[in-house]
């Protein structure tokens, strides 16, 4: 948030953690937060797999 602000602005970041997976630059999933590896794995395969 601090070095890219625009960044931050633009995808309504307001909170670090902030995770956003992107595929085909359009936004699939987000959470603020922290998400431990089990549950980023069975999100990433949900939603790319």
């Amino acid at each position: 948030m601090d070095k890219n602000p625009a960044v931050a602005a633009a995808y309504e970041i307001q909170g670090v953690p902030t995770l956003i997976l992107f595929k085909a630059g359009k936004v699939l999933w987000r959470q603020s937060g922290v998400v431990n590896k089990p549950q980023l794995l069975r999100i990433i395969e949900q939603n790319i797999g």
